[in-house]
Order: structure tokens, then C-alpha cells, then sequence
């Protein structure tokens, strides 16, 4: 009886493996943690632990199934959580960094879900935000460089590799009943690649950010309405009815070497005065910024970017420097020194202070920060 049943199962353990085989799952992930010391935070320096300041913790599922023809299944889901304590981070969710599933073919990937927009993937990479992260990306991150947000419900093309060129779009309507474009992001970029030259250009367009955006839970003007911006640098603009937001940037490598060049452009449309948010109008930021990195030995790399931000009635300076060793291809300690100055009246209307990352703000015009953090990927 045993044999006739085992048998039996050997053509379904057969197709088992063939499915295997046209298919596959991945376990990804990456752990940041260390320390920061700031000289005013709040008013009082203050040394503690910091995760995420470099890379975001995560774990993560990425899969793909060969459907034929050139055609493929694929899906990521990624969870995004604090070493220090093992809480969900992105605003609690299981996924919060990516929840995507679409099909790709020689014709370009299309994928549904929870994604990073172009800004962040494209324009991002070139910044020193993909050195450092959170301590090193333009203040407040308000032209979403390092991920300030991301887009839900959001339908992306990408096209294949043509002769170095790539396009990219996303389209998430708002999801309101009577209200198609309450919610609604758009975005158009282009990135190309050729040798040591890399280039990207991104528009983005999203309506209604302090709930399609900043993940708040009540509409500008209604009753309970609290600015969900992290930062003064932008928080007073976030009741705005749109954001646009302009990106270019450009690379160049050289030998054990990398410089880049990155420049944004972002605009706060039709803000409305609430209790938290006491303009009106519009605000406009451009930011600038340059940076270089350097192998000095193939295990240390060292980097250093300066950006000037020019907001609508402030002025943001910041300089970031630091090595970074690499003890493997999966584990390296980084160190990096920040320096911010901020002058003029930010987005609240108080004198401007100086706001590294997501470090809290100080309490003058100026701050400095030193974070060491060790990463490990697997």
C-alpha cells in the first residue's frame, strides 16, 4: 500500500520540482544600529542610539516566476522595523517600505502597490543620501530624496534598458469617491547610463500630501488637523492642496572615485492657514548639491557632500564627512560628522534652527552630529 501510494505521488513530485525550478524566493535584509552624539538637541546634547540614520532596517521577500516568452511574475514585500526595540517603523506598517506584485517583459516591468517613486531610486541615488541616509539628505528630506514618503495604491511602468536609457512613471489615483484627484500622485523620470556617467531627471506631482504623502489622517481644514510634517523645515507648508517637485542630477565616476551633482526644485501650492500651518500661498525650495566619495584602499572609502537649501524665507548650509570600512562585502562601519546652520524664519514662523535628519531640531541656528553605525546585510 505504501509503495503504490508513494507511486502515485511521484508525477505530482515530479511537477513540484518543475514548478521550483521556473520560479524562485529570496530572503533579503539589511540591520543598522549604532550611536550618535549631537550638541543640542532641544537645547541639550545628547548621546544615544540610533538605527536606520544610515540604512532603514529591514527585512524582506523578493520573488519572481518565469511565465514564458520573456514574460515573469515578480514581487517584493518589505518590512521596515528599529533594531533598538524591534518596533514597526513606517507608520506601523507590516510592509511599510515596499508591497508590490506586477509582471515584467521585454517590453518594461509594470508593478501595483506600495513603491518608491523615481525621485527616491533615481535622483536619490546620486545624492549623498545614498551615502548616509537620513543624516545626510537635504533637510527635512521635503523633495523626498531619501524616501519621505512613499506612494500607495500606485501603478509604475518602467521601461527596458535602450541603449543606456530607461523610463519610468507612476500613476495612484486618489481613491475618493466624488473625488478622483483628492489623493492623486503622478510621476514622470529618466534616468540614463553611459560608462563612468550617470544621469537622472524626476517630476513629481502629488495632491493633497498631508494625506497622500505625510501620512496623516485628516484632511487640511477639518476639525483636529495637525500638520503631519517631521520637520519645521516644511511641516508649516504641509496643508498645501499640491507639492510638485523637480529633480536632476548627474555622476561621474573615475578610478577609485565618484562625484555628483544634484539639484531640486519643490513647490508647496495653494497652502492653507490652519492653526499648524500659518501661511498661505505657495513656498518654493531649491536645493543644491554636490558631493564625492573615494576608495583611498579598497576596504575605506571616505566621502563628503555640502548642500545649500534656499526655502521660501530660510536658508539651510549642512556639510557631511566621514570614512566608511568595510570589514566584508556584507558588513561595514560607518562614521560620519554633521554640520548644519540654518538663518531666516522657517516654515513655521519662528526663527529658523538648524534640524539634521531625523536627529530632532536644535535650539540656535546651528548643530553637529557624529553617528557611528555598523551595518550588516544578508
Amino acid at each position: 500500500m505504501k509503495k503504490t501510494a508513494l507511486f502515485l505521488a511521484l508525477p505530482v513530485l515530479a511537477g513540484a520540482g518543475v514548478a521550483h525550478a521556473q520560479s524562485s524566493v529570496t530572503l533579503y535584509g539589511l540591520l543598522d544600529a549604532g550611536l550618535v552624539y549631537i550638541n543640542n538637541q532641544s537645547g541639550h546634547s545628547n548621546i544615544e542610539t540610533v538605527t536606520g540614520q544610515t540604512n532603514g532596517s529591514r527585512w524582506g521577500l523578493r520573488g519572481s516566476e518565469d511565465l514564458g516568452g520573456g514574460m515573469k511574475a515578480i514581487f517584493t514585500i518589505e518590512n521596515g522595523f528599529d533594531t533598538s526595540n524591534g518596533k514597526l517603523l513606517q507608520g506601523g506598517r507590516e510592509f511599510g517600505r515596499q508591497a508590490f506584485v506586477g509582471l515584467s517583459s521585454p517590453y518594461g516591468t509594470v508593478t501595483l502597490g506600495r513603491q518608491y517613486d523615481p525621485m527616491t531610486e533615481w535622483i536619490g541615488e546620486i545624492a549623498a543620501t545614498s551615502i548616509w541616509a537620513w543624516v545626510g539628505t537635504h533637510p527635512g528630506d521635503f523633495d523626498n530624496l531619501n524616501s519621505n514618503f512613499r506612494v500607495n495604491n500606485a501603478v509604475k511602468y518602467v521601461s527596458p534598458n535602450l541603449y543606456g536609457l530607461r523610463l519610468s512613471g507612476i500613476f495612484a489615483p486618489g481613491g475618493v469617491a466624488g473625488d478622483f484627484a483628492s489623493g492623486r500622485v503622478y510621476t514622470l523620470a529618466a534616468n540614463y547610463v553611459n560608462g563612468p556617467i550617470t544621469a537622472a531627471i524626476a517630476y513629481d506631482n502629488v495632491n493633497n500630501p498631508s494625506i497622500s504623502a505625510y501620512d496623516g489622517t485628516v484632511n487640511p481644514g477639518a476639525a483636529g488637523y495637525t500638520s503631519p510634517g517631521k520637520s519645521p523645515v516644511y511641516s508649516g507648508y504641509a496643508s498645501a492642496n499640491s507639492v510638485e517637485i523637480f529633480g536632476a542630477g548627474i555622476s561621474y565616476s573615475f578610478g577609485a572615485g565618484k562625484v555628483g551633482f544634484v539639484y531640486t526644485n519643490t513647490r508647496f501650492n495653494d497652502i492653507l492657514r490652519t492653526p499648524t500651518t500659518p501661511n498661505t500661498g505657495k513656498a518654493t525650495f531649491n536645493s543644491y548639491e554636490i558631493n564625492a566619495r573615494w576608495f583611498v584602499i579598497p576596504t575605506l572609502q571616505v566621502a563628503a557632500s555640502f548642500d545649500y537649501t534656499k526655502a521660501e524665507s530660510a536658508k539651510y548650509e549642512q556639510v557631511d564627512f566621514g570614512p566608511d570600512y568595510f570589514f566584508s562585502k556584507r558588513t561595514d562601519l560607518n562614521l560620519v560628522g554633521v554640520w548644519q546652520h540654518a538663518s531666516g524664519i522657517d516654515s513655521t514662523g519662528k526663527p529658523a534652527v538648524a534640524a539634521i535628519g531625523s536627529l530632532g531640531q536644535s535650539s540656535t541656528p546651528n548643530q553637529v552630529a557624529v553617528k557611528l553605525s555598523l551595518r550588516h546585510r544578508f
